[in-house]
């Protein structure tokens, strides 16, 4: 018989990472599945309000975490999660390489970014478009780049590559930004940083790297003519593998608490639980999915042990 695992965590953010070192601390066998390392946290320029820390960046903020898996010799397999599905007693989670059986599943694949769906966006995807200003913004050092978007992901982009390009521009579909008062102070003083409001993009330009784009502002189209594109326009949530459990009009993981008080992030299918940002918790925060993970993972290990009484001659 194929192995049959006690646990996949879907996910290598820091819920997942947190599910996967109370995994390894139980000592079942469990497997971990995520492309990007570090999830959201790993693109944030400056985290400063995780306890223990003081302010850094959120890819050395993701080095402390793979510092606990390498203590318990966690492996990553950086594989994408296409399906999940309920086949007798077991759950199958199959990605693009390889198909897995597994008796639970806790979903913590996080959010991705939020395309815009202009012409030449996917053209010039790292040819001078970017959706991660953290990862990229040294590649633009002394050059002129745009950050598409008005809320708090876009000002934050904007100040982290005003360190580095002669010139941002930040074009905002809205008359105002939005976003978080200091932010908005930063992005005003900061004489690199030129704002653009009321301006819709409608063209990604370029030939061999981005040259420029397009956009409306008023009834005119104008042409800007710069040498990257950092699109911040949101989020999206990672579910359209987990197609059998139930979510919100924002694609988000409903996640229930049953009357016991150790029955934490619950899905509507029995065996599957859910932690961090995928799911419909209001807050989205690094230490909020760190701890929702640690949540799912303690449930987990309840429903393995009651599964295990119950199924103890098929497993």
């Amino acid at each position: 018989m194929k192995k049959i695992y006690d646990l996949i965590i879907i996910g290598a953010g820091p819920a997942g990472m947190t599910a996967a070192i109370y995994a390894a601390r139980r000592k079942i066998k469990f497997l971990v599945i995520g492309l990007a390392l570090g999830g959201q946290m790993s693109w944030s320029s400056d985290v400063g309000n995780y306890p223990g820390y003081t302010t850094m960046t959120g890819i050395e903020l993701t080095k402390r975490f793979q510092e606990s898996l390498k203590e318990y010799n966690i492996q990553i397999k950086p594989e994408e999660v296409i399906d999940i599905k309920k086949e007798s007693k077991i759950f199958r989670v199959k990605t693009k390489e390889n198909d897995y059986k597994t008796i639970s599943i806790i979903i913590a694949s996080g959010k991705k970014p939020k395309k815009l769906g202009v012409p030449g966006e996917e053209e010039f995807l790292g040819k001078g478009v970017s959706y991660c200003a953290v990862c990229d913004s040294h590649l633009f050092t002394n050059k002129e780049v745009a950050v598409i978007g008005g809320g708090n992901s876009a000002m934050d982009a904007s100040i982290m590559l005003s360190k580095y390009a002669k010139k941002v521009y930040l074009i905002d579909i809205n008359p105002k930004l939005g976003g978080e008062p200091h932010l908005r102070e930063s992005v005003f003083k900061n004489k690199k940083i030129k704002i653009i409001q009321s301006a819709k993009t409608t063209k990604i330009f370029g030939d061999e790297t981005v040259k420029g784009l397009n956009y409306i502002q008023g009834n005119k189209e104008k042409t800007l003519k710069i040498d990257g594109i950092f699109i911040e326009i949101g989020l999206v949530t990672n579910t359209d593998f987990a197609r059998i459990v139930k979510k919100n009009k924002w694609n988000e993981i409903k996640i229930f608490r049953s009357t016991r008080t150790n029955d934490e992030n619950l899905t509507n299918i029995p065996g599957i639980f859910a932690a961090g940002d995928v799911t419909d918790i209001p807050a989205k925060q690094i230490i909020v999915a760190a701890g929702e993970g640690a949540k799912a993972a303690l449930a987990c290990f309840d429903y393995l042990e009651k599964y295990k009484t119950k199924n103890e001659k098929f497993i």
